[in-house]
């Protein structure tokens, strides 16, 4: 194999790794992600980052310098690519979740909308059981008025009665 078939080789390995990693970010950004889900994430990722790091490193000590440099740079890329892909990945993440809180929020100031509602229907409903109360009292009152009106004036009708019988009585005595 030529090096330009093993360059070819190493760049078609890091395009499929780096599709896999796309895949799986927009897998768990296609879901509601929880944030143990997304610290697996970030320690696989950070998992990787170290291993390539190690490799650079010990790609710097050895002494192959024609070969060893090229890889040393396409590694290099790869931490670049896969720092990028880790800042993208939270920023992603960061807005997910600031929408989830927003939808939280209106969900909660909503709630509290309704349960106002509802209370001023229920304080509404209370005053008009209030003033049903009074107009029933003020009608009980005007009864009660009334019956001791029209007793007061059967009693008067009763005492006339009363009277004009006596009088009647008085001027049929001496008659007889």
């Amino acid at each position: 194999m030529t090096k330009q078939q093993q360059n070819q080789q190493q760049k078609q390995k890091q395009q499929q790794q780096q599709q896999q990693q796309k895949q799986k970010h927009e897998q768990l950004l296609g879901v509601n992600i929880t944030d143990t889900e997304l610290a697996q994430e970030f320690g696989n990722i950070q998992q990787q980052l170290t291993q390539l790091e190690q490799t650079v490193s010990q790609l710097g000590s050895s002494q192959q310098q024609g070969q060893s440099g090229q890889q040393k740079s396409q590694l290099t890329q790869g931490i670049n690519q896969l720092k990028q892909q880790i800042q993208q990945f939270s920023s992603q993440s960061q807005q997910q979740m600031q929408q989830t809180d927003q939808q939280i929020q209106q969900s909660i100031q909503q709630a509290v909308q309704q349960l106002n509602q509802a209370l001023q229907g229920i304080q509404t409903n209370q005053a008009m059981n209030q003033m049903s109360q009074a107009l029933q009292q003020a009608q009980q009152s005007f009864n009660q008025q009334g019956q001791q009106g029209q007793q007061a004036q059967q009693g008067q009708q009763a005492q006339q009665g009363q009277q004009q019988q006596n009088q009647n009585q008085q001027f049929q005595q001496p008659l007889q």
